[in-house]
């Protein structure tokens, strides 16, 4: 048999079994942890198995294999004496040692790992926290005066890796108890991984709240392959790459495609911490030889837009992947003209993992602004309101079909929210899309009109919600606005209570109200006053019209 493309005969040859042979090295498809094979089983490598750098400092890290492991076994040895068997613990740190530890050691030990980003505000973690039943925490000392003890009633236990010899006696939180790292770095080093079955659950990943609150997506041990199927056919990961990934772990691509595909492909995760920098990034690709590398677009137009050359970096690109948002043709040109390699666009969703994508093959049409094609093993749809398939070119929901090693089983501890979205074989994305004449998908919007901000998804919702909470405001509806480099940034539309004045000071003081308050990302960086909100005749508030 011969086929048109690569695609097709990669995607007609798709065998899950043969996935599954290659993703399982040591124990079973009844036994597998996901963090044995991915760190576990190279335990005693002196190779490199971590890359990081601080964009702040300029400052290179790596760590080998053994070191990491290592590291982990030290956690999950801690976790095994202070902690229950499947508990959750939370880990809000930068791209440090410590944080890659945790992760996998909370795997190793058969807990349940929940990624948090440093950048949340009190709420934004606490909510997740509570949610997620969370009984440990780690985390560095400047953030535990956000933690309210009442406010996460599962919390027991804070290790502040950072010490906490500095900490106020004010910011501690009642009825939870603070712990140095040092208990963990005095435990043993060596550690035999808790026996999963492929549906157990290994961590918790929280959406960003495109419809009311955030939710937590549970993800299994089983449905690692399709991560295999991602890393294989779309980032092409080799052993032999230099891998980096510039998103952090704390979000679900950064920890899952940048941190556990690394490990189960045998080669070193890349990552930076601090503040997104160009010359940075290009300084790190020449210092750590980088060959493949993970960028989102925000980052991608950051580069193009600064003042940098690729040129004047030893820099050399095998594999350019971008995900979060499309990717416009300027940007694809530029890459592929300074760069020295095309970007591969590609869509997912926390509770789905990717399913959408471009390719490396060597047969591959670029389509600047397109995502690409369904991932190998994913069937991949376009429904109307009815639930019907629409035709090519006109538009319709996203949808994933479900099956048993789908990513996409339901919210946590949201069983309304999830017969919702997971209705019947499909997983409704609540994204709109169209597909032209050769099968390429084009994003078209939300559905429920979330924002999307220099690679993060935003939802409207909860911004709102924090901002009803000052008394100036009586109410008030987020929509996305343009923007040049970020594609859009988050717009609070605001009716003020009667005791409120209209005023750039109080502009300002709204900003660092949902600032404090939620991740840095999501707070209005504009915020525009009108006497009253557009509504339906049923009370809603117009979206559609103040985005117009």
């Amino acid at each position: 048999m011969t086929y048109e493309s690569v695609y097709e005969s990669v995607r007609e040859l798709y065998d899950s079994d043969r996935c599954w042979d290659e993703l399982v090295t040591v124990g079973d498809k009844s036994s597998l942890n996901v963090a044995e094979e991915a760190l576990g089983r190279h335990g005693d490598s002196e190779e490199t198995g971590l890359r990081l750098r601080d964009f702040e400092t300029g400052t290179s890290e790596t760590y080998t294999f053994s070191e990491l492991n290592s590291a982990a076994n030290r956690v999950a040895n801690y976790l095994d004496s202070t902690a229950k068997p499947r508990d959750r613990v939370a880990a809000m740190l930068p791209a440090q040692l410590e944080l890659y530890a945790t992760a996998y050691g909370v795997i190793k030990s058969g807990r349940v790992y929940v990624p948090l980003a440093p950048l949340f505000g009190p709420e934004a973690l606490q909510y997740r926290l509570a949610d997620s039943g969370a009984s440990v925490l780690m985390t560095t000392s400047e953030h535990v005066s956000k933690l309210d003890g009442e406010a996460v009633p599962a919390l027991e236990t804070v290790i502040v890796v950072d010490g906490t010899d500095g900490i106020d006696p004010t910011d501690r939180p009642d009825g939870v108890e603070l712990e140095s790292y040092d208990p963990i770095d005095r435990s043993e080093s060596e550690f035999q991984s808790v026996e999963s079955h492929p549906s157990d659950v290994y961590a918790i990943k929280y959406t960003s709240g495109t419809t009311g609150q955030p939710k937590g997506c549970p993800s299994t041990h089983g449905s690692t392959i399709r991560i295999h199927t991602f890393f294989e056919h779309v980032v092409d990961l080799q052993p032999t790459d230099r891998y980096f990934v510039a998103a952090s772990p704390a979000w679900s691509y950064g920890f899952t495609v940048g941190m556990l595909a690394a490990g189960l492909r045998g080669t070193a995760a890349g990552c930076y911490r601090g503040p997104f920098d160009p010359e940075e990034l290009l300084e790190t690709f020449e210092a750590f030889g980088i060959t493949n590398a993970m960028v989102p677009p925000t980052g991608l137009r950051k580069l193009r837009a600064s003042s940098v050359s690729p040129a004047e970096y030893d820099v050399d690109l095998r594999v350019l992947v971008s995900a979060g948002e499309s990717l416009d043709e300027t940007t694809v040109g530029w890459c592929r003209d300074e760069l020295g390699t095309r970007p591969l666009d590609a869509y997912g969703q926390t509770e789905s993992g990717m399913v959408v994508a471009n390719y490396p093959f060597p047969d591959w049409e670029i389509k600047a602004g397109s995502m690409g094609k369904p991932i190998p093993g994913y069937r991949v749809a376009l429904l109307d309101e009815d639930g019907a398939e629409v035709d090519t070119g006109e538009i319709g929901e996203i949808v994933v079909e479900r099956d048993e090693h789908a990513r996409t089983g339901g919210y946590w501890g949201h069983p309304e929210e999830s017969i919702s979205a997971y209705n019947g074989q499909w997983w409704r994305t609540g994204d709109l899309a169209r597909r032209d004449e050769d099968g390429y998908y084009w994003y078209v919007s939300r559905a429920d009109q979330v924002i999307i901000s220099a690679g993060y998804r935003i939802g409207p919702e909860e911004v709102e919600e924090t901002l009803l909470k000052h008394a100036a405001v009586e109410e008030v509806a987020v929509v996305g606005a343009p923007h040049e480099t970020r594609g859009s940034i988050v717009k609070a539309i605001v009716a003020l209570s009667p005791s409120a004045t209209t005023s750039d000071e109080l502009a300002s003081e709204l900003q660092s109200f949902a600032r404090s308050r939620l991740s840095k990302h999501e707070y209005p960086r504009d915020i525009e006053f009108v006497d009253e909100l557009p509504k339906t005749s049923s009370g809603k508030i117009k979206r559609s019209e103040l985005e117009a």
